[in-house]
């Protein structure tokens, strides 16, 4: 996948969304003594928490320092507010009345915060905190979840997650896992939405078991 343009990735991942799609009309969840199976309906994605640090002129990112309501006329580069408004947190570089972090709220306005939390406040653990679309129809908040999957397994090193955030832009049957602080792989196309320590960017058909 690394080596598709943006748009042949666009156009690949469509095409297995609606394969997956059609497989989650027919399967039905396998029940074990753990919990539930259920196989090869799901695709992976990661998200972040994008790092102040890394979104710099040299690197080719806008790093013009703006203000936005809630910021109380502080100044941060162009790029990174806009990965912040993406990702939900961001990572500053001077902490501000002790907060290192800043979040979107929504309509136009950000705020300072302790550290990035999901959806009902719980602190995001990197690699163990994941979440799911408000409209998927077999996982809930608060589930623990193992993951089969090579890629998920390798990029992160985990298999075990635990549901505890609802991503806005997520479909019904993405688990977006949290990767944890990072700067920006660069600044160029998609790029700008991976953070630098993994090359993991989709994986389909992986096999999610809930745990009881």
């Amino acid at each position: 996948m690394d080596k598709m343009t943006d748009d042949e990735l666009r156009a690949f991942r469509e095409q297995k969304v609606t394969e997956l799609k059609h497989r989650a009309h027919e399967v039905r969840s396998e029940q074990v003594a753990d919990g539930a199976i259920y196989p090869r309906i799901f695709f992976c994605t990661v998200y972040y928490t994008p790092k102040e640090s890394g979104f710099t002129a040299e690197r080719g990112f806008d790093a013009t320092p703006i203000t936005a309501p809630g910021l109380h006329a502080r100044k941060y580069p162009r790029d990174f507010l806009l990965a912040v408004k993406k990702e939900g947190f961001g990572r500053i570089n001077e902490a501000v009345d002790g907060r290192n972090y800043i979040r979107w709220i929504g309509d136009h306005r950000y705020a300072f915060a302790g550290a990035p939390v999901g959806r009902r406040g719980e602190v995001l653990v990197p690699r163990r905190s994941c979440a799911i679309s408000s409209r998927n129809k077999f996982l809930r908040q608060h589930a623990r979840l193992k993951i089969k999957s090579q890629t998920v397994n390798e990029e992160t090193g985990s298999d075990e997650w635990f549901v505890c955030d609802t991503g806005a832009g997520v479909h019904p049957l993405q688990i977006d896992l949290y990767w944890g602080e990072d700067e920006p792989r660069g600044a160029i196309g998609r790029q700008r939405a991976r953070p630098h320590g993994t090359w993991m960017e989709y994986a389909f058909e992986v096999e999610v078991t809930v745990e009881r």
